[in-house]
């Protein structure tokens, strides 16, 4: 099914729930029509009457969706948004319809559509912008419209150049853009959206709000991996090295490695990763290894450029550092795990990342190979939803979750 279905599906139903009279539904598919580009025969005007039920689902569609119900959307939204989205349409076909077809002279039907009128205006003037994470749908359902009839449909065309995860990442980056410290591609990206925004008071102490959660979140998440480290270590004392601490270390680069490896990112090409079977992998994502021989090794002043390796490939030596670094066609939820043996596993990352280049470790990091077994490897989840432990473990084993094409496994020997 299409989205234009979808959206007249949905008008259909509100003008059966509402108890249209077949005069108005006459009435609004001429309007519809006129507003497509394809005019059909008038219909005869409906009574004064008829058009109270339109007046009230248009004022019910107005006050849901100036309500919360439309903070935090995202694309799986539709379902909850189309309703409201048809019932906009509707208010407009009305419109249309009655500067057509309803004269000075036909004074109770032109009384009872002020009313239609008033709404209508109030509508146009709500903040669309929240419905940036649509904007695929939108996108689709805007194409079935006459380019000269876009501006009739706001809820269709406002924020729709942007990208649809806008939203999400400003969230993620919220303070970085307001200090105007976030890199420059993501200030070229969102802070016209920011702009765009500024005047929906609501949408942005929501967003607020969720930037602030989604810091604590971070900082709660370095602060138990700095614990499990210190107790990785501790258990190394008593008991002999544990899997992290007996293979890799972790450390800081020097201050110049750090453009090297940012210039690293520029231009790199990626291939689309070939499953078992000989077909593409579900999700866009790609992972190679950046090593870096002799971990610290640094000349004249500069540091070597990394091998790249992919899956596959020779597996790093001890005394070589690592990262690694994947791209997303799409956001994705993402797991990273060293992997001793079947029974020996742990859990090094784990969360929701956007569409774009990702490094493994980041913020200046490397994993530094301390001493390897055969078996051992890194191994990378990612997944299109959030999967449960036993989902997750049966990806690891047998590369899908529970059979889902929704999931992708990627190893790489160490």
């Amino acid at each position: 099914m299409t989205a234009s279905f979808d959206i007249h599906k949905a008008e259909a139903a509100l003008m059966k729930e509402h108890a249209f009279s077949s005069a108005l539904c006459r009435f609004l598919e001429f309007g519809r029509s006129c507003l497509l580009n394809a005019p059909c025969e008038a219909p005869p005007l409906p009574e004064a009457a008829d058009f109270e039920p339109l007046a009230k689902m248009l004022a019910k569609a107005k006050n849901a969706y100036d309500s919360d119900l439309t903070l935090g959307l995202d694309a799986d939204d539709m379902g909850l948004i189309a309703p409201l989205l048809a019932a906009f349409n509707l208010g407009n076909y009305a419109s249309e319809a009655a500067d057509r077809l309803i004269a000075p002279a036909d004074h109770a039907q032109d009384i009872a559509m002020e009313a239609v009128f008033d709404l209508s205006e109030d509508i146009d003037n709500l903040p669309f912008c929240r419905l940036i994470p649509l904007n695929e749908f939108r996108r689709e359902l805007r194409t079935r419209l006459p380019e000269k009839n876009h501006f009739l449909f706001p809820w269709l065309s406002e924020g729709l150049d942007f990208d649809s995860d806008s939203l999400e990442r400003i969230i993620q980056v919220w303070d970085e853009l307001w200090n105007k410290t976030a890199p420059k591609e993501e200030t070229e990206a969102l802070v016209p959206v920011q702009t765009a925004i500024q005047s929906d008071t609501a949408l942005m102490d929501h967003l607020m709000k969720e930037a602030e959660f989604h810091a604590s979140v971070m900082k709660a998440a370095g602060e138990v991996s700095r614990q499990q480290h210190m107790e990785r270590a501790r258990r190394s004392a008593e008991e002999g090295p544990g899997i992290m601490d007996r293979i890799i270390s972790w450390f800081r680069m020097p201050a110049v490695s750090g453009a090297v490896a940012l210039a690293l990112m520029v231009g790199i090409y990626f291939s689309t990763q070939i499953g078992k079977d000989g077909h593409p992998m579900p999700i866009g994502v790609t992972m190679e290894m950046l090593v870096y021989q002799d971990g610290l090794t640094v000349r004249g002043g500069e540091e070597a450029k990394p091998d790249v390796r992919r899956p596959g490939d020779a597996p790093p030596k001890a005394g070589d550092a690592v990262q690694l670094r994947f791209m997303l066609k799409e956001p994705a939820y993402i797991h990273i795990y060293h992997q001793e043996s079947s029974d020996r596993r742990e859990l090094l990352f784990s969360g929701r990342l956007d569409k774009g280049i990702h490094l493994f470790p980041n913020e200046g990091k490397r994993m530094r190979i301390v001493r390897a077994e055969e078996d051992e490897v890194i191994i990378l989840v990612a997944s299109k939803r959030v999967l449960s432990a036993s989902e997750l473990d049966d990806a690891i084993r047998n590369g899908t979750s529970d059979g889902s094409q929704d999931t992708v496994t990627i190893f790489f020997q160490l």
